[in-house]
């Protein structure tokens, strides 16, 4: 991947296919087998995560002597990158995710049902969160996420606050996606109903719905 080659700070890298561990691409200097230690931790790390029902998978970072691999999810693959040990990884993981939002939106386009749901999901973590609680909705959003798993989470992510596809979904799954994407707003209204009651999350729900007109 350009980007990647492009980093001086990657010794090197694996990219693994998540559906099924395979190994799409090896790139770098690195002596380690990065393409086995990539689809192992990332695999490893999903069934500790789904197991005790910890959300969603953010990273994964392995030391070993003067270097580290962090493994990390975005769309339909995990990344593995090796780097130098004393480098902070969450740091290193968002920087390398901003360029590659940068690099991969004008690549495709959604259909407008999931566009216009994606939006709403949004709309309606600003509208509950605002205005100063919007970490705690944006968290309640990643449980819902994690809550509905399934092959929409290899596609989709929260990146800088905001839910977005990171990979083009398939043609005929629009469907399956556009109810996964209304079982998450669904989750979200049930919690702002909870949390603040019917009537103030009803007020909530309508000011989406005019802010989306």
């Amino acid at each position: 991947m350009e980007i990647l080659d492009k980093t001086p700070a990657i010794i090197g890298y694996a990219i693994i296919k998540a559906e099924d561990g395979s190994v799409e691409e090896i790139k770098g200097s690195s002596a380690s087998p990065l393409g086995d230690l990539t689809a192992y931790f990332s695999s490893a790390g999903d069934v500790m995560v789904n197991s005790l029902s910890l959300g969603i998978l953010n990273y994964v970072s392995l030391g070993y002597g003067s270097n580290r691999l962090v493994i990390f999810p975005y769309g339909a693959k995990f990344f593995g990158l090796e780097i130098e040990r004393d480098k902070a990884p969450l740091e290193f993981i968002a920087q390398i995710r901003s360029a590659m939002d940068a690099a991969l939106k004008p690549k495709f386009e959604l259909p407008h049902s999931i566009i216009s749901k994606v939006q709403q999901i949004n709309l309606l973590v600003d509208e509950f969160g605002s205005p100063d609680n919007k970490t705690h909705w944006q968290d309640l959003l990643s449980q819902g996420l994690a809550i509905l798993g399934g092959e929409i989470l290899l596609y989709i992510g929260i990146v800088e606050g905001q839910l977005t596809f990171t990979d083009k979904p398939p043609e005929d799954k629009e469907n399956d996606f556009v109810q996964g994407l209304r079982a998450i707003i669904d989750f979200l209204v049930k919690k702002g109903v909870l949390e603040m009651g019917s009537a103030q999350a009803r007020g909530k729900v309508q000011a989406v719905i005019e802010r989306m007109k």
